[in-house]
């Protein structure tokens, strides 16, 4: 039914570590959600006018789909809204305009690996599809089945399918920023790899980024740094409307960061250079993300304020310019990549997500000091030494508040990580050792269900009472 399961995939920076571009607050369940139904829109005869969505007690949706708001993004996904233009805050009146009906039922009949997995059923005037679509992480998508029929359907290029009992085909656009080369394949797959190649050229890592990119893209380096500013610019400016007076977010906390960056200026604080500062910013990046404003994923929404916030503040303190941040991110990017394997999913902890993003943003400091790569990827690798083992705890039903004071610590870290790269300590590990450690220990969270935190004592634990109205 589906070619994907044939093509080699190698992850892209732009595609799949530094993307997407999307209203907050979560890639896996904002952004992945959208993608499933949005897809599953397209493959329907007929306008949508009824969605059933079925999930697992025991799977991760169990604890975060009302409080990171997938029941909105697959409604979004379904009426085929644009993620970045449309108001989520507005979408179940816009539903009840058009007679959408709608239904997300928590039940003991879905298995709970993979973790974020659902049966969705969508109706139209025409027909009936009921598919089972996986959000994998990172926005990454997998729809595995149609109507009983087994399928391997991720997006990632325009695909024609028939449907089994329908003769009528079906266009399926991909739903990923860039489009890339089916068969093409990089010119290295590891870090040990990155580092033969980066010695074997005499090439900085920015510019064996660029080389990365643009073998799997087929676009040119001008082209993908234009990609990399523009990233950058997006995310620059979810640190500056995460100050203004309007952002707001119901049910989970109140915004902080305005408030604190008036208190900055009188209250005594501890000296920490471009750390406080760096590290409001990525609050601010937080709490504008979970007022539905845009951010670029980095590697994930619950991480997107990290690597801007990082890179902004030490390239100020430093005396560096536009061009060298762009460098920083790119690759920061490069050394998200190795990672690809984590999906950098909350299923297998912060470490996936939070840690993530330290080794990555890590990395990319060192491109202000050196552009010694074996220096670069020593910091990437301190990065998740320091934060491996970190569970992904919801509290009161909602993953974002943990999220918070992790991003705004990260800052710091990552700081101290490439500095310490600098000075030559030891890791002992590659960081392609360190990702499948990582994984490891990803796989043992994930089956103690340390990260099962119940929140009000009701039957509905995990749901925030304030948006499922289920708990009373």
């Amino acid at each position: 039914m589906s070619t994907e399961k044939n093509i080699e995939f190698y992850p892209s920076i732009f595609n799949d570590v530094l993307a997407p571009a999307t209203q907050g607050p979560s890639s896996s369940n904002t952004v992945g959600v959208y993608r499933i139904t949005k897809i599953a829109r397209e493959l329907l005869d007929g306008e949508p006018e009824y969605l059933k969505v079925e999930m697992s007690t025991k799977g991760g949706f169990y604890d975060t789909f009302f409080g990171m708001e997938s029941d909105k993004a697959c409604l979004a996904g379904i009426m085929g809204e644009d993620l970045i233009k449309s108001d989520l805050g507005k979408v179940y009146d816009i539903a009840k305009e058009r007679g959408l009906e709608y239904e997300f039922i928590f039940t003991d009949r879905i298995e709970k690996i993979p973790t974020e997995m659902g049966e969705f059923t969508i109706k139209s005037k025409n027909e009936t599809i009921v598919l089972t679509g996986i959000t994998m992480g990172g926005g990454e998508i997998l729809i595995r089945d149609i109507n009983g029929e087994p399928c391997e359907i991720k997006g990632m290029h325009p695909e024609t399918i028939m449907i089994k009992g329908s003769d009528k085909p079906r266009q399926i656009p991909s739903v990923y920023p860039l489009q890339t080369i089916i068969g093409a394949v990089p010119p290295f797959t590891t870090s040990v790899g990155m580092l033969e190649y980066a010695r074997e050229t005499g090439k900085p890592l920015w510019q064996v980024a660029l080389d990365y990119e643009c073998s799997l893209t087929g676009l040119s380096a001008e082209e993908i740094w234009k990609v990399a500013e523009e990233t950058l610019d997006i995310a620059y400016a979810s640190i500056d409307s995460g100050y203004k007076r309007d952002v707001k977010f119901d049910g989970i906390t109140i915004p902080k960061a305005p408030d604190m960056a008036e208190m900055m200026k009188t209250i005594p604080l501890i000296p920490m250079g471009s750390a406080n500062k760096g590290g409001l910013d990525a609050l601010a990046v937080m709490e504008y993300s979970n007022a539905h404003g845009i951010i670029i994923c980095m590697p994930t929404g619950g991480a997107s304020g990290i690597i801007p916030a990082t890179i902004r503040n030490v390239s100020r303190d430093l005396g560096k310019t536009k061009e060298d941040e762009i460098k920083a991110l790119l690759v920061a990017g490069l050394m998200g990549v190795f990672y690809f394997p984590t999906h950098y999913h909350g299923a297998l902890g912060c470490q996936a997500e939070v840690g993530v993003a330290v080794s990555m943003m890590a990395g990319g400091l060192v491109t202000f000091l050196t552009d010694d790569a074996a220096t670069a990827e020593r910091a990437a690798v301190l990065g998740m030494q320091y934060i491996i083992g970190q569970v992904c705890d919801p509290v009161a039903g909602y993953p974002q508040i943990p999220c918070f004071i992790r991003n705004i610590a990260s800052v710091p870290v990552a700081m101290i990580c490439a500095n310490y790269a600098m000075l030559g300590l030891d890791t002992a590990v590659t960081l392609d050792g360190m990702v499948q450690a990582t994984l490891r220990v990803g796989e043992a969270l994930r089956a103690t269900r340390i990260n099962d935190l119940g929140t009000c004592g009701s039957e509905y634990t995990s749901h925030p009472c304030s948006s499922c109205g289920k708990c009373k």
